[in-house]
């Protein structure tokens, strides 16, 4: 069948132009339009990559920090000093409330004495806050310190930074009082670092602890997590937020908990103890405004030291003599009074 032939106007050539650079246009446009498309699923896929890559090993730094001081642990020359000097030194372990072991050392003075709980920092063990035991033991007080869950000796895969901890100190706590019999109304605990984050949160639920040293603490676990964050990536704004998000989702995801409950500076009003804040004005890790924002907010006694030029959890031995006699005073005024 032949096709019935189109009669075009004589004056047509100016509409079929028009009409054929009608189609260019558009056909460029669509083109541009699918070019553009395909840029932006790509820039979009590769930022959602990148932000993947980053997110994982960035979560392992979190909760699986590389640990040090290992050799320390390890060799017998600390508590051979220890023991040269005369004191008992039991190692012992505690079974947490998830069955995770902790090992630790047990100092008695006697089974009158008060009790300190000494907590140490993250990547750290018990031989990092020895010689806060051995001042406080020195000067009368029973001491406990062991290596928190995924430190040290002790078990656990990841670090929680309070969520899991502030159970492990109180099954440590439990421990002591139906294996050594200690006086659960003279109990007091220092911490650095992580250890006096977990102190904080520990006593806002836990009233009748009478006195907390809280050395070089975070606010919050997602705030110093963010300027952690910041700091390692050097990474703009815009990238920071969903790297930031999602390395906090694969942390929650892999420890079993939640970042933005481990917030010290959320729960400070609820404190009522005595509560004696160190920081160092150096502090590379831990921005001295987190100690300031918590001495805000403590609902009870407080003190605050700053010590000039200390880098993080290193007042002890920037201010030796100093850090020692306030130490000491402190847990004999609130422990012994």
């Amino acid at each position: 069948m032949s096709k019935r032939p189109v009669n075009l106007p004589a004056d047509s050539s100016p509409l079929i132009e028009s009409f054929v650079a009608d189609v260019a246009r558009t056909s460029s446009y669509m083109r541009w339009l699918r070019r553009g498309g395909l840029i932006f699923l790509g820039a979009a896929g590769s930022l959602a990559l990148a932000v993947g890559a980053a997110s994982f090993p960035l979560s392992g730094l979190l909760i699986r920090p590389k640990l040090k001081r290992l050799s320390q642990l390890n060799s017998p020359h600390l508590k051979r000093l220890i023991r040269q000097r005369g004191f008992s030194l039991e190692e012992v372990i505690v079974r947490s409330f998830d069955g995770t072991r902790l090992h630790g050392w047990w100092m008695p003075a006697s089974a009158a004495a008060a009790t300190v709980v000494v907590l140490h920092g993250v990547k750290k063990n018990r031989t990092d806050v020895a010689r806060a035991m051995l001042l406080l033991r020195m000067a009368g007080f029973n001491v406990l310190v062991f290596d928190g869950r995924a430190h040290g000796h002790s078990e656990g895969r990841f670090v929680t930074y309070g969520a899991h901890e502030v159970r492990d100190l109180e099954s440590a706590i439990d421990w002591l009082s139906k294996e050594k019999s200690i006086d659960r109304n003279k109990v007091g605990i220092a911490g650095e670092s992580m250890g006096a984050a977990i102190a904080l949160q520990f006593v806002a639920l836990h009233p009748w602890i009478q006195c907390v040293w809280a050395d070089s603490p975070f606010a919050s676990l997602e705030r110093v997590t963010s300027e952690f964050v910041s700091k390692k990536t050097h990474l703009p704004t815009t990238v920071l937020h969903p790297v930031l998000w999602t390395t906090i989702q694969v942390a929650n995801r892999r420890g079993k908990f939640d970042v933005r409950t481990v917030d010290p500076l959320a729960v400070a009003e609820r404190i009522k103890c005595p509560v004696y804040l160190v920081h160092g004005t150096a502090d590379q890790l831990i921005d001295t405004a987190h100690s300031l924002n918590i001495y805000d907010a403590l609902g009870g006694e407080k003190e605050m030291w700053l010590v000039e030029g200390a880098r993080h959890a290193r007042c002890a031995r920037h201010a030796k003599e100093q850090y020692a006699e306030r130490l000491v005073s402190f847990f004999n005024a609130k422990l012994k009074s």
